[in-house]
C-alpha cells in the first residue's frame, strides 16, 4: 500500500497551530497501531543534511530543528525525518514502510504529491494586513486557499468562515496538556511568581495559554520566531530570577529544547506543553484516516 500524505500548512508567516495540529494527528494515528512519520524541513537549525530523529534516539536540537525536536520529546514513538526537501524526506518515509507520511508547514511545498491538504488559521489574524510579504504576513494570495481540501480554525473567532472557500471547517482551541519540569515530570506550579519567555511566531497564544494556567507572570520576554539562545541570554534571564526572587522560569517545548542542555540547574525551569481540541473530533479523525 502506498503511503498517505497529509499536508499541514497555513498561509501566513508567524503560528497558526499547524504544528500543534501536525502533533494531534501523529499522536491519533499512532493511538490506533498506525505507522507514522512526519517529514519536516527543521527551519533554524545550524546543521544541514537528512536527519531523522524519535523520543528513542539521541539527538541534539541542532540536528533536526527545534521543532522537530519539540516533536520528537513529546511524540513516543513518532519518527521525524529532517531534510530542506521535503519531498526527499517523504521519500524515504515512505520507502521505510510508513503508513502515514505528515508534512508539517508543507501547503507551499507544491512539488511534493499530498492526499490530503489542511490549512491552520488563527482565528485572531487570519491573514493579516491581507498583504504579501512582506509587506503583510502573507505567504501568498488569499485565493490559494481553494487549493486547500480542509480548514482548522484555532481559536473561537469564527466570522472568517464566509471568507473560506466551501470545503469541510473545523474549530479548534489550545489547551495545555501538562506542565513540566526540567527532568520532564509532571509538575502543579500552583501560585509560583515566574518569568516567562518564548521565541515564537504568535507569542500572545503562548501569553493567553500561561494566564489560563494559573501561575503568576512578573515579566514576559519575547524573542524572534526560532531563536536561538545565547548563554549570556540565559544568564541574563537567571540573573533577573535571583534579583527578583521569583520562583523560576517558564518557556514553552519548543524553546526548551534549545536550553535545557545550559539552563543553571539551580533555578527551576518549567515547559509548557500544549495539546488541541476540536469541535468535531469524529468528523475529523474520519477525514484523516484517509
Amino acid at each position: 500500500m502506498a503511503a498517505r500524505v497529509i499536508s499541514i500548512g497555513n498561509i501566513t508567516v508567524g503560528g497558526s497551530g499547524k504544528t500543534s495540529l501536525a502533533a494531534y494527528i501523529a499522536q491519533t494515528l499512532l493511538t490506533e497501531g498506525k505507522r507514522v512519520a512526519v517529514v519536516a524541513r527543521g527551519y533554524g537549525r545550524p546543521s544541514r543534511g537528512p536527519v531523522i530523529v524519535s523520543s528513542e534516539s539521541h539527538f541534539d536540537w541542532k540536528q533536526c530543528g527545534d521543532e522537530p525536536a519539540a516533536l520528537a520529546k513529546s511524540i513516543p514513538g513518532l519518527k521525524i525525518y529532517v531534510d530542506s526537501s521535503k519531498t526527499e524526506a517523504a521519500i524515504r518515509a515512505a520507502q521505510d514502510g510508513f503508513e502515514y507520511i505528515i508534512v508539517d508547514d508543507g501547503f507551499q511545498h507544491r512539488k511534493l504529491f499530498r492526499d490530503l491538504d489542511i490549512v491552520c488559521l488563527d482565528s485572531n489574524r487570519p491573514f493579516g494586513n491581507r498583504l504579501l510579504l512582506p509587506s503583510g504576513m502573507l505567504r501568498e494570495p488569499q485565493s490559494a486557499l481553494n487549493r486547500a481540501d480542509a480548514f482548522v480554525i484555532m481559536g473561537s473567532n469564527a466570522n472568517i468562515t464566509r471568507e473560506l472557500p466551501s470545503k469541510p471547517i473545523f474549530h479548534a482551541r489550545k489547551l495545555i496538556a501538562s506542565i513540566k519540569s526540567l527532568s520532564g515530570h509532571a509538575v502543579d506550579i500552583g501560585d509560583q511568581k515566574l518569568i516567562a519567555f518564548c521565541g515564537l511566531g504568535n507569542p500572545e497564544s503562548f501569553r493567553k495559554s500561561l494566564a489560563e494556567s494559573g501561575c503568576r507572570i512578573d515579566r514576559f520576554l519575547t524573542y524572534r520566531d526560532h531563536y536561538i539562545y545565547s548563554k549570556r541570554d540565559i544568564e541574563k534571564i537567571a540573573d533577573y530570577i535571583r534579583q527578583a526572587k521569583l520562583d523560576g522560569a517558564i518557556t514553552t517545548l519548543k524553546d526548551f529544547v534549545k536550553i535545557e542542555e545550559f539552563w543553571p540547574s539551580e533555578i527551576p525551569l518549567y515547559r509548557l506543553e500544549i495539546t488541541i481540541e476540536l469541535d468535531n473530533k469524529s468528523e475529523f479523525d474520519k477525514l484523516i484516516r484517509l
